[in-house]
């Protein structure tokens, strides 16, 4: 009953468990990335700020109602002549009985009785001539929205980079359990073989002991590699968000670019993301050296003003007024609008110092990276025939302990050499792997 639940686990876990290659781990996590989610966001909340200049241009529009109660002299008088109410008595003339009384203080103007004004109106405020401030301002952001773009696709290379490790160090992993069981039955019938020669007089204690030692070593390494395993799978889930993946496939290996360093470097210079994004920079900076220079131009706006007002609420239309208004504002003087424009320029100079080391950055780095693989390339091809002739060194060996002709140590060595030259073998194609797809990330090209 046991065994028959046990077996019925294993086959759940089997059915829900997941075996995945590089490509399907690298789509999930692109599809899956926060990090990329939330790059989208910016990049959304950038398109925004476009719109939202945009809309400047257009002007304001507001509607207003202002309500107010007061006996100050002035207020009161100028609510009279707004709702059209103003009359000679305000100014004493029932009292003006000719030059002689042209000094009397109107009391009615002076001390008038408290009044409700309310002002109902619609105004509108366009600005007509900016320096062009507004269309500088638009070029930015438009600007910076498009090297958002970029900085998406140099993430999305940085995180095929960060899948291709984790994936291959789990195949790598996978492959070392192997090699690892491999050698523990190998070396486990060398400790059988011991222990028959030891029956037999042909071996001694000291033999038998040596072979154990190496037996559990092996199982140490064992226990290493499937740690190893774990951890590259545990990452892989975390970069996937799949839970389910339990297994991978064959490593992922990337063709060689068939080209010299100078034209590697030219298709460096034309896809690399983070020079495109350094050249967005330049742009933006010439286009803020512009937009500082706005406050060397006039600024013309205009405003439109349509209402009603009166002692009450009304829109009578022999108490509405209107009014428009057309003005021109030119600073004469400021002084630190100069250090802004300096500040501006300094700033792009910067940039363009920055653009030009990133681009003798990058002719080092294609550089590099082509002599790494090239290594690579021949450290593989060199530990694949160290690994055959250990392997045919180990056989021999093996056949001379047979004929008492090595001791228990010598084969011991010769089968930890061979073990050895296998894991650096694994290690080999490994390296090679990623140095493939350094080079294709260096001169631009995606790992998908």
């Amino acid at each position: 009953m046991h065994k028959l639940i046990l077996y019925l686990l294993l086959l759940l876990s089997h059915m829900f468990s997941q075996t995945i290659d590089y490509e399907n781990a690298l789509e999930l996590s692109l599809k899956n990335s926060k990090k990329l989610q939330s790059q989208e966001l910016t990049i959304e909340s950038s398109k925004l700020d476009i719109q939202k200049v945009k809309s400047f241009s257009y002007g304001e529009m507001n509607l207003s109602h202002e309500m107010s109660r007061t006996n100050h002299a002035g207020y009161v008088f100028n609510s009279k002549l707004s709702s059209r109410e103003a009359s000679f008595n305000d100014f004493g003339a029932s009292k003006y009985k000719g030059a002689s009384t042209i000094d009397i203080i109107p009391n009615n103007l002076n001390n008038p009785d408290s009044r409700n004004n309310f002002n109902t109106k619609v105004t509108y405020d366009i600005p007509l001539f900016t320096g062009f401030k507004l269309q500088n301002q638009e070029d930015i952001l438009k600007i910076k929205h498009k090297a958002q773009l970029v900085k998406l696709k140099l993430d999305e290379k940085s995180l095929e980079f960060e899948v291709l490790k984790a994936y291959n160090a789990a195949v790598v992993a996978k492959e070392f359990i192997k090699a690892s069981k491999k050698a523990k039955e190998s070396v486990s019938l060398l400790v059988l073989a011991a222990n028959e020669f030891y029956k037999e007089g042909l071996a001694t204690k000291i033999d038998k002991k040596q072979a154990r030692v190496q037996e559990l070593n092996v199982q140490s390494q064992i226990i290493e590699a499937n740690n190893k395993l774990d951890i590259a799978l545990a990452y892989l889930r975390f970069l996937t968000s799949n839970e389910k993946i339990e297994d991978v496939k064959t490593l992922k290996l990337f063709s060689t670019p068939k080209a010299n360093l100078e034209k590697l470097y030219e298709k460096a210079l034309k896809n690399r993301n983070d020079l495109k994004m350094l050249e967005f920079s330049k742009i933006g900076m010439k286009k803020n050296v512009h937009l500082n220079k706005a406050s060397y131009y006039p600024t013309v706006y205009s405003r439109l003003e349509y209402g009603f007002n009166d002692d009450s609420i009304t829109f009578d239309s022999e108490k509405d007024y209107y009014m428009g208004m057309l003005g021109v504002k030119y600073t004469l003087f400021n002084n630190s609008r100069d250090k802004d424009v300096q500040k501006s320029q300094i700033a792009l100079n910067k940039t363009i110092l920055n653009l030009n080391e990133l681009k003798e950055a990058i002719k080092l780095e294609v550089r590099k990276s082509m002599l790494n693989l090239n290594a690579k390339n021949k450290i593989f091809k060199e530990k694949k025939e160290v690994k055959e002739l250990s392997f045919e060194v180990l056989e021999q060996a093996k056949l001379m302990y047979k004929n008492q002709l090595i001791s228990m140590t010598d084969l011991l060595k010769q089968e930890a050499s061979f073990r050895g030259n296998e894991a650096s073998l694994i290690m080999a194609k490994y390296e090679q792997s990623l140095a493939q797809a350094r080079l294709n990330l260096v001169i631009g090209q995606n790992l998908k």
